[in-house]
């Protein structure tokens, strides 16, 4: 067998039941647990469970103990299973694995993994990726569809193409919950948006910033100074020419009389004349600053600017300074909700794109499946009839599902006709315990090379058989110990024979109490043991 792979060392039972204390070997190959019934079998068992992370009782306890533990020493070299190890948390050092449950009185329970504690989850996920348990009553995964298809997958070397799809049919699920939030986030955003519209078609009239304000400050204060101004231009113009008395009014009418009657000579006539011109001169330019149409309009659309900036401040309580960086926020975020629209449409492209590709790829593989599960089922029906069950056909069933999922568009059905025309049904529905541990029995003995269970645990399988029937099963869990450790509980010295490690469990009774131990049966006591067991 793969010598990296995770093999059971040895299990140690402390005031477990009839168990006081006692460590059990287990050998890398077929190990077989015997021993009369009642004699504490099965308690290995729930030993077993316990380390695989199934609840503890109480009732486990050994009279007058405080507690209970078990532990579980696995062996391991395989650098996948370390750097799985390492992912979980849990890292392993000198290539063990040491698993240990503490059951107290109380009732409480602690679990460890490798000396740090950790979930009954942690030890679940570990046993149904590392051990299967086969048994007349707990055909665990095995008989679930998930891991059915994951069979039919190792059978046809199918990983990379599954890998694949699953990959791609994470990215669509991704795509579809990333749309579910962006539509959700419009309908929530539409009344915002809304708002959002109503603030910016408001202030980009405006379009408020510090500098912008201050100029407008600056202006206002200039034109109002120049009002001013302008009122003393006016009464000056008044004065000087836009009056029936105004100067040069008076001017003229002194002119014309000093004309009429030569009232000046010359020489004061020419000086009289010059300064008339000046003043008129005066009076043409103070006229000129006398049209305030402009600056009157100019006022008064700043003055209504300044309003706007008032009011805006007011009515969002800050200065001009937050008010400009409120005006950009309320653009950047309209902005951004114009952008998800946008962005939903791209994200429905890549939804297209992506579900094609899986629907391709789901299909590939469907086909796939189809082709190795035909084969798959002559190999099952082979094997089942070296088992004894010569009526049986196997039949490994494909079917198209309408709808992708996160294996494809397959569902898979494993199927037993156990009596030659009574028809076909679901596995689990129809087998009895005998059939289905030699049916499962068959699985192991094809699938187990490529799978990742190391440690295969069959308890009981020999119910309803015996017999050839009990040969071809031991020659059978011979063969998947080829490449896994096999931990079979039996009453059957023709199963028994086959082992590599034979474990007997007896029990005896001491001052009114019983006590359970187990013995390793060496190979030069092995005969005479099974000869023993044939007698019974």
């Amino acid at each position: 067998m793969n010598k990296d792979k995770l093999i059971l060392k040895t299990l140690t039972l402390n005031n477990f039941a009839t168990f006081v204390n006692q460590e059990i070997d287990f050998g890398e190959k077929f190990s077989v647990i015997v021993g009369e019934t009642g004699s504490g079998k099965s308690l290995i068992l729930d030993a077993l469970q316990l380390i695989f992370g199934h609840r503890a009782d109480k009732k486990i306890i050994r009279k007058g103990a405080d507690f209970s533990t078990v532990e579980a020493v696995f062996r391991c070299n395989d650098s996948t299973i370390r750097k799985y190890f390492d992912e979980l948390g849990h890292p392993f050092s000198e290539d063990e694995i040491i698993i240990k449950r503490i059951i107290t009185a109380e009732g409480s329970s602690k679990s460890y993994l490798n000396f740090q504690q950790c979930s009954l989850s942690t030890l679940n996920t570990i046993a149904k990726r590392h051990i299967d348990l086969v048994g007349q009553f707990d055909n665990q995964k095995l008989l679930s569809d998930d891991y059915q298809l994951k069979l039919l997958n190792d059978y046809g070397k199918l990983g990379e193409l599954v890998n694949s799809y699953q990959k791609e049919f994470k990215n669509l699920k991704q795509l579809e919950n990333k749309i579910t939030e962006v539509v959700n986030k419009s309908r929530t955003l539409s009344q915002r948006k809304d708002y959002l519209e109503f603030q910016i078609n408001e202030m980009e009239k405006l379009s408020p910033n510090v500098v912008d304000e201050d100029k407008l400050i600056h202006r206002k204060n200039e034109l109002l100074n120049f009002q001013r101004k302008l009122e003393s231009y006016t009464e000056v113009n008044h004065l000087l020419s836009d009056s029936q008395n105004s100067i040069l009014s008076q001017m003229n009418r002194l002119l014309s009389k000093a004309e009429s009657n030569d009232l000046l000579v010359e020489e004061d006539y020419s000086k009289f004349l010059e300064s008339k011109e000046h003043l008129e001169d005066l009076s043409f330019k103070i006229s000129k600053k006398l049209n305030p149409n402009e600056d009157e309009s100019e006022l008064q659309t700043i003055i209504e600017s300044l309003d706007s900036y008032q009011k805006l401040k007011r009515k969002f309580s800050c200065d001009t300074i937050e008010l400009e960086e409120l005006y950009k926020g309320f653009k950047d975020e309209y902005s951004q909700i114009e952008d998800s629209n946008n962005q939903l449409v791209d994200l429905k492209n890549l939804l297209n794109s992506s579900r094609e590709i899986c629907w391709t790829k789901a299909h590939e593989l469907h086909l796939l499946r189809e082709k190795f599960a035909k084969k798959l089922s002559t190999q099952l029906s082979k094997k089942v009839k070296e088992l004894r069950m010569e009526g049986a056909t196997l039949k490994v069933n494909v079917l198209e599902c309408e709808e992708l999922n996160k294996d494809g568009i397959s569902k898979i059905s494993f199927q037993a006709e156990t009596n030659s025309g009574e028809g076909f049904f679901k596995v689990k529905d129809i087998a009895s315990g005998g059939e289905l541990s030699r049916i499962l029995l068959s699985l192991r003995q094809i699938l187990s090379q490529g799978d990742t269970v190391s440690v295969f645990l069959f308890d009981e399988i020999d119910t309803g058989i015996g017999g050839e029937t009990a040969i071809s099963i031991g020659k059978a869990l011979t063969e998947v110990a080829l490449n896994s450790q096999v931990i079979a509980i039996t009453h059957l010295p023709q199963i028994a024979k086959f082992s590599d490690h034979l474990i007997d469990v007896s029990k005896k009774q001491e001052k009114s109490r019983t006590f359970s131990f187990t013995s390793l049966i060496d190979n030069a006591n092995k005969g005479k043991y099974i000869r023993d067991m044939a007698q019974l």
